[in-house]
C-alpha cells in the first residue's frame, strides 16, 4: 500500500510542478470568491462540477506535525482529471495547485495523527470568472459515435415521409449493442410496419445506416420526438435523444355526422334528421353525400344528399323529415361521402349509426330507449311480444290433471282408446 502511495506522490510531485509553473504564468486569471471544505480520509465534494476527492493522507505520527501532506483527486463535468499532493511545509511540495486556469485549490490545514479518529483537511477552492477557459462538455457516446439524420417535413396524404439515420464508430474498440428506438405520434404508422425499434453492432470504425418510412392516416401536423439511442461502452449504457421534428401532411379531411331532433318518438310521428360533412384538412376535395331511409321510414321533406366542391373550413348540410310507420328500436343507417381531391386523393367517410326508439302504443315491450350513436357490430334482437290470449291458453295447460287414486291406471287405458277411436274416424272421414 505504501509503496503504491509512494509512486502517486512521485507521479503528483512532477503534476504539482507543472501546476505551480501554471498558477505561477496566470496571475491575470480572476477567481471567483472560494469556499472552504473539511474533508475527512475519503471524503468528496463538488464544486462547480468538479469533485474533489481527499484519496490519502502522509503516515500518522503519534502526533500532528508540520509536514503532513494530503493526497487529492479531482475529475470534472468537462471529462478531465487530476491528482495532487498539497503540503504546508513539506520540500518540494505546495499548499495551491492551479488547474487549466480553471480550478484553484489550496490546503490551509492538513491534520494527522493517532490522537485523532481520522486525518482531515481544510481547502480553499475557487473557479475562474472567465467561461472561456472552460472545455466544452462532450459526452461519451458522442465520442464515440457521429450521427447524421435527414427526415421530411413535409408530404401529401398516400404518401410516405422518410427518416435516415448515419452511424459513424469514431474508435477501433467494437461495440456489441446499440438500440434505436423510434415512437410516432398517433396518427402516424410505420410503412412497411415495424415496432420501432433496430439493434446494430459496430466493428473498428464501422458505420451503419438505419432508414424507415411513415404514412399518416389524416392530414395535419405531427411533432415527433427525437429518436432514442442506447450504446452500451465498457459496460455501462450511455443515452442519446436526437432532435425533435415536424411533419405536415396536405390533404383534405372529411367528416361526416348525422343528428336527429328526437331519439324516442310515437308511431306515425316525424323525425327531423341533419346531415353535416366538414372538411377539416387543408385542401378541398369533391364530394358526394348519399343517405337512406331507416326501416320503416318515409321521407316528407328536404333532400337526402348532394354534389359540391367542398373546401378547407367549409361545411355541407342537408336536411330532411322521415315519418316513422314502423314501431320498435330502429337503426338510423350511416350517411355515405365519397371524395377526391385534385391530386387523385380519395377516400370514403361514414357517420355513426344511431339507435331510434319508435312508440307503438298497441304494443308494449322492453326498450332501451334510443339515445344517440350506436356500433357498426352491436347485434340487436327483436323481442317477442306475448298476448293476453297466449296467456291464457299456457295458463290452461298448465293447471293439474285430476288424481284417480289406485283406480288410475284403467283411465290411463280409456284415455288411450279414446284417442285410439279418434284417429280411426279421422281417418275414416
Amino acid at each position: 500500500m505504501r509503496q503504491q502511495i509512494f509512486l502517486f506522490i512521485g507521479l503528483t510531485v512532477l503534476l504539482s510542478h507543472l501546476c505551480i509553473v501554471a498558477s505561477a504564468q496566470s496571475d491575470d486569471v480572476e477567481w471567483l470568491d472560494a469556499e472552504e471544505y473539511t474533508l475527512y480520509w475519503g471524503d468528496e465534494v463538488n464544486h462547480s462540477g468538479y469533485l474533489i476527492k481527499a484519496e490519502d493522507f502522509s503516515p500518522a505520527k503519534p502526533i500532528d506535525v508540520e509536514t503532513d501532506y494530503v493526497m487529492l483527486t479531482i475529475n470534472s463535468v468537462y471529462g478531465d482529471s487530476w491528482g495532487a499532493i498539497l503540503s504546508n511545509n513539506t520540500v518540494g511540495l505546495t499548499n495551491n495547485s492551479v488547474f487549466d486556469d480553471r480550478l484553484n485549490i489550496t490546503a490551509i490545514e492538513i491534520i494527522t495523527g493517532n490522537d485523532i479518529p481520522a486525518p482531515y483537511t481544510v481547502l480553499s477552492v475557487a473557479v475562474s470568472n472567465s467561461t472561456g477557459s472552460i472545455p466544452k462538455i462532450v459526452k461519451k457516446i458522442d465520442a464515440t459515435f457521429e450521427f447524421d439524420e435527414k427526415f421530411s417535413d413535409e408530404i401529401y396524404m398516400g404518401e410516405r415521409a422518410y427518416y435516415i439515420l448515419d452511424i459513424t464508430h469514431m474508435e477501433p474498440e467494437p461495440v456489441d449493442s446499440v438500440t434505436i428506438k423510434a415512437v410516432l405520434p398517433d396518427g402516424l404508422v410505420f410503412d412497411p410496419d415495424s415496432d420501432g425499434v433496430w439493434n446494430y453492432s459496430f466493428n473498428s470504425y464501422g458505420t451503419k445506416t438505419l432508414q424507415y418510412s411513415v404514412k399518416a392516416l389524416k392530414p395535419g401536423t405531427y411533432e415527433i420526438n427525437g429518436t432514442l439511442i442506447n450504446a452500451e461502452l465498457n459496460e455501462r449504457v450511455y443515452s442519446k435523444e436526437m432532435n425533435s421534428s415536424t411533419l405536415v401532411v396536405h390533404g383534405p379531411d372529411i367528416k361526416v355526422s348525422k343528428t336527429l331532433d328526437a331519439y324516442s318518438v310515437n308511431l306515425n310521428e316525424n323525425v327531423n334528421m341533419t346531415v353535416d360533412v366538414v372538411n377539416e384538412g387543408d385542401r378541398a376535395a369533391y364530394i358526394s353525400l348519399t343517405d337512406q331511409l331507416p326501416v320503416g321510414g318515409k321521407i316528407i321533406s328536404g333532400v337526402m344528399g348532394g354534389s359540391l366542391v367542398l373546401h378547407p373550413d367549409s361545411t355541407f348540410s342537408v336536411e330532411y323529415t322521415v315519418q316513422m310507420d314502423k314501431g320498435g328500436e330502429i337503426i338510423i343507417p350511416s350517411a355515405v361521402v365519397k371524395f377526391v381531391d385534385s391530386n387523385e386523393y380519395s377516400g370514403t367517410s361514414y357517420s355513426k349509426k344511431i339507435l331510434l326508439e319508435v312508440i307503438d302504443p298497441d304494443v308494449v315491450v322492453a326498450t332501451s330507449a334510443g339515445s344517440g350513436d350506436i356500433e357498426d357490430d352491436v347485434d340487436y334482437t327483436e323481442e317477442t311480444v306475448v298476448t293476453d290470449e297466449s296467456s291464457n291458453q299456457t295458463q290452461e295447460s298448465l293447471e293439474p290433471e285430476e288424481d284417480h287414486g289406485k283406480l288410475q291406471f284403467l283411465y290411463d287405458i280409456l284415455d288411450k282408446i279414446t284417442e285410439f277411436l279418434s284417429n280411426t274416424k279421422d281417418k275414416i272421414l
